[in-house]
């Protein structure tokens, strides 16, 4: 009755001045009434004894008269019957939209948890990637670790899955002492130091503990507030190494809500599962870092797996319908709260309508006759009111029904056996009857050829311990029906007891998808052999090519020498173009032949230890100093003093540095400029750098450039002769050393091309050995 109780006072308020107006109402039509009877009867005098007298004249003995009283009795019984119904409806249609509503924020939780786990999934498979990498280097001692971890090529490796991820901000490495050593940030590192992180005391001193997820804190460069996921890092000893940590910022999600259309005062809110708020929109009072009192509800609904309640909103704050689901794989939870007063206005606005109308209705069969079709219009406009709400509440429950459709292809439900009890319509959209999954399980409708027993073991135990799942891929064959390639994902309910029911889940097609997949697996496999079938007969043709060339070259080079005889002028000026075209041939077949070892896998390092890197760049300049000089360009050499010693192929080197000083003063025009360096790169290892005065190129003309047989200047007009490999053959002949091409470029102002060798490629100076991982891949 306490409800009833408190909708009754509400109601009070209203009614109070109604019922006043409704007794003066009466009271004027009774003076009016008695002033006629006065008329008839004679004039009151003003004393005691004539009024009783006209009492008694028209029988009325201090009450009023019995039609009155009559009226009176029906018409305080009709409003208290009205006013009675009115709260009843009220109080009814009260919960009815206080259930829609929480069903409303509740779906939107549940589609935005969904969103956030998407999210956050994203980024941990990125943490467990790096972690998995980490863990099976083989590394026992934090100081191996440290010293492995603290690589360029980490760098890039934390960099290049972070532009994958716009949601995280940061990916880094973190060393045993709790120092920052590796990250995506610009490289070199900058320090910083997480000792003293309860986090990080954590990892370090809890070797079962999983994903970590950390209070949110401002970052001062960008202002932006980020929360971070940690991961820890066990050697094979169960040794602490380190963590891998990743930063997603707040307003990730604040942008993603912002898009979302809210209702007055609807808040979207992510919290840790300490009640701690991590990202919020609209902003509020509650800053973000800030935790929930201890004695909200919220964290009672948490630990039930989610649901709905209702929050009185504190000293000065406003009563909330806050609906909460937590993630189940994430220590996050995604509530949507929105105010009562927000839930309820429309339920105000129709309340007070139907009160107004029961006692116009009531003052109407008192008073008179023509209220009645007043009342009859105020019901009107009630009616349209309540069509009104009524296609609004449709339309709002058929948005999510459509959501819901549009996520997924159709629904399922199974028993406690895991027998499917239940397929929507959505699957006949594919040509399946759902009669013929009912009683079946998902291991009876997949095809024999789809019984994977490592697949089908694992997900059965999954079922098994009532866990829910995600976009398992299986192929089905119900009846005489053509075979689907189907992704399911389900979620387990139980009676609130705990007792397991079954699960319910979603279903999509993706048969289409599969065999794509299939047919672009397929047409990979077959471009690989055709690649490898082409480079296999470049080399052979290229092979068979030599020989004759070389017998060409030979003959030529004997001519020219006299040995068959004294030559004309003319024959000797025929001679020298034969021999120049010959060895041009040679050169070009040699890099074809070259480029199909590469491309065939066969191509094999010769190296040698204490390659210096001054004989590589000078050796090489001497080749092209000749025709620098010709082409009236200014060839220079820079040198850093102290370049280490490198363990490489020094023809190899010399081969890559000879293609790019090449190209670098075919390119350029007289007059300008080609520089040759060496020096050390930041990581220890070693960069050769050729810069020219060249036209440059665009990022498009870059990319052109390095694929092989492609020139940028490709067309029936070029200036410059050549077969387009030397950039690519430079390229991969770096690779095999481990190392990278860069090519820096802007068109109108040169070309800078950049060959970087790694660390490992250096000779300490300490000891004067190549390091380990080297050393032993030249032995």
């Amino acid at each position: 009755m306490a409800p009833l109780a408190a909708i009754g006072g509400s109601l009070s308020a209203c009614a109070k001045p109604l019922i006043k107006f409704f007794l003066l109402a009466i009271s004027y039509a009774w003076g009016k009434r008695s002033r006629g009877w006065n008329d008839q009867g004679g004039r009151r005098a003003g004393d005691d004894r004539n009024a009783g007298a006209r009492r008694q004249q028209f029988g009325m003995t201090g009450a009023l008269p019995v039609p009155s009283r009559r009226l009176s009795v029906f018409g305080f019984a009709l409003i208290g019957i009205m006013l009675f119904g009115a709260a009843f409806r009220s109080w009814h249609t009260r919960e009815d939209v206080i259930a829609s509503y929480r069903h409303e924020t509740t779906n939107l939780a549940i589609a935005l948890a969904a969103q956030a786990a998407r999210a956050v999934q994203a980024v941990d498979l990125v943490m467990r990637e790096t972690q998995r990498e980490m863990s099976a280097a083989g590394i026992n001692m934090p100081q191996d670790f440290r010293q492995a971890m603290a690589r360029d090529d980490l760098h890039r490796f934390l960099a290049r899955h972070l532009k994958n991820l716009p949601q995280a901000s940061a990916i880094g490495v973190v060393a045993a002492d709790g120092t920052l050593i590796n990250a995506s940030s610009p490289w070199p590192v900058p320090p910083l130091h997480l000792r003293d992180k309860a986090w990080f005391a954590r990892l370090r001193d809890d070797p079962g503990v999983g994903l970590l997820l950390t209070h949110p804190v401002r970052i001062p460069h960008t202002g932006a507030t980020t929360f971070f996921l940690a991961r820890r890092i066990t050697g094979p000893q169960r040794a602490f190494l380190g963590a891998v940590v990743a930063g997603i910022e707040a307003r990730y999600f604040e942008h993603f809500y912002q898009e979302i259309t809210l209702r007055t005062g609807e808040s979207i809110g992510v919290y840790g599962r300490d009640g701690t708020l991590i990202a919020r929109y609209p902003q509020g009072k509650a800053a973000i870092g800030t935790k929930l009192s201890p004695g909200s509800a919220w964290y009672g609904v948490v630990a039930r797996g989610g649901g709905s309640y209702r929050s009185d909103g504190g000293a000065g704050g406003s009563a909330q319908l806050v609906s909460v689901v937590p993630l189940h794989d994430y220590p996050l939870v995604l509530t949507v709260a929105i105010p009562q007063a927000t839930v309820l206005a429309e339920w105000y606005r129709q309340s007070i309508i139907v009160t107004i109308g029961a006692f116009l209705l009531a003052l109407a069969f008192v008073v008179l006759v023509a209220a009645l079709t007043a009342r009859s219009q105020s019901l009107e406009r009630h009616g349209a009111e309540l069509a009104a709400s009524a296609e609004a509440l449709r339309l709002s429950e058929a948005r999510f029904r459509n959501y819901a459709l549009t996520s997924s292809d159709w629904f399922w439900e199974t028993d406690e056996s895991h027998l499917i009890i239940y397929v929507s319509d959505g699957i006949r959209a594919y040509g399946q009857d759902p009669a013929l999954f009912i009683g079946r399980s998902q291991i009876q409708i997949a095809t024999s050829s789809d019984r994977d027993l490592a697949k089908w073991d694992a997900h059965i135990g999954l079922l098994h311990r009532h866990e829910p799942f995600r976009n398992f891929v299986y192929t089905v064959k119900a009846g005489d029906q053509p075979e689907r390639t189907v992704s399911i994902s389900g979620n387990p309910f139980f009676y609130p007891a705990g007792n397991f029911l079954g699960y319910h889940g979603t279903g999509r097609d993706i048969t289409e998808e599969h065999r794509a997949q299939q047919r672009l697996e397929e047409a990979k496999a077959a471009a690989e052999a055709a690649n490898l079938a082409k480079s296999q007969l470049l080399a052979n043709v290229s092979h068979e090519l030599r020989t004759p060339l070389n017998a060409i070259i030979g003959f030529a080079e004997m001519l020219e020498m006299g040995v068959a005889g004294r030559l004309e002028p003319a024959q000797r000026e025929n001679i020298a173009i034969i021999h120049s075209s010959a060895q041009h041939l040679q050169r070009v077949i040699n890099d074809i032949l070259d480029l199909a070892k590469v491309d065939a896998g066969k191509f094999d390092l010769y190296e040698e230890s204490g390659v210096d890197p001054r004989d590589i760049v000078e050796g090489s300049v001497a080749f092209v100093a000749e025709r620098a000089k010709q082409a009236a360009l200014s060839l220079a050499v820079r040198i850093e003093e102290g370049l280490p010693l490198l363990v490489a192929d020094p023809l190899r080197l010399k081969q890559i540095l000879l293609n790019l000083l090449s190209n670098a003063v075919k390119f350029s025009e007289p007059g300008g400029a080609v520089v040759a360096a060496a020096r050390r790169a930041p990581d220890g290892g070693v960069i050769f750098e050729v810069h020219d005065s060249g036209p440059g190129m665009t990022e498009s003309e870059i990319l052109l450039a390095l694929e092989p047989f492609r020139q940028v200047d490709a067309g029936l007009t070029r200036r410059h002769e050549g077969t387009g490999l030397g950039l690519p053959i430079a390229r991969h002949l770096a690779a095999l050393h481990g190392g990278a091409l860069e090519i820096r470029s802007i068109k109108g102002t040169g070309t800078t091309i950049l060959v970087t060798l790694p660390a490992s490629r250096v000779i300490r100076a300490e000891t004067g050995a190549a390091p380990q991982a080297v050393a032993a891949a030249a032995a």
